[in-house]
């Protein structure tokens, strides 16, 4: 693959974007705060905003690194970002990424998860070169599911007991998207 960093993304009403040290108070806000956002996330609901800057530190270190990927998804309607979306996972030598996301409840049911996972999927097949791109769901958040049946990704299994989250030892429902695929569509 081609390593690229993160590079800003626009979208129809989307701005992907590297997080600064100053969205610790709407990370803190609009999301890592709340326990319904994190409930099926494998990081902890923050307790302060500390937490927040603190992540947010450790984050804008690593964009130095070229094969390191976090965005923010900031809606132009909003101006701030509402949640993450990022690389979690990857591995040059089968050309994959595994890619997981959150955000604010207030903007749950919108399309705007969807629309930044499109992006992404377009991106990594386009300016970085993968072949496979994945992401995985517990069985028990199937709205996390239906974002990446939007997106064109195929359902592959549910892993028993494969996954761990807020909740404890979780199945886990894996779905990808392959280059040749995603070519068709």
């Amino acid at each position: 693959m081609f390593h690229t960093g993160t590079q800003e993304i626009r979208t129809n009403r989307l701005l992907l974007r590297r997080f600064t040290e100053n969205d610790a108070n709407d990370m803190f806000n609009n999301w890592a705060s709340d326990p319904e956002v994190t409930k099926f996330l494998r990081w902890p609901t923050h307790q302060s905003i500390e937490t927040s800057r603190h992540i947010l530190n450790e984050w804008t270190e690593r964009y130095r690194q070229k094969d390191y990927y976090v965005w923010a998804i900031v809606p132009d309607e909003v101006g701030e970002p509402i949640g993450s979306i990022a690389v979690v996972e990857q591995d040059d030598r089968i050309e994959m990424v595994h890619i997981g996301y959150c955000i604010g409840t207030k903007w749950w049911h919108k399309g705007y998860t969807s629309e930044a996972m499109a992006a992404l999927i377009e991106f990594f097949f386009e300016k970085v070169g993968a072949n496979r791109i994945e992401s995985q769901h517990d069985p028990n958040n199937p709205n996390s599911g239906m974002v990446m049946q939007k997106c064109g990704m195929k359902y592959e299994g549910t892993l028993r007991k494969a996954d761990f989250n807020n909740q404890g030892i979780v199945d886990s429902s894996i779905y990808s998207i392959l280059r040749e695929e995603w070519e068709k569509i």
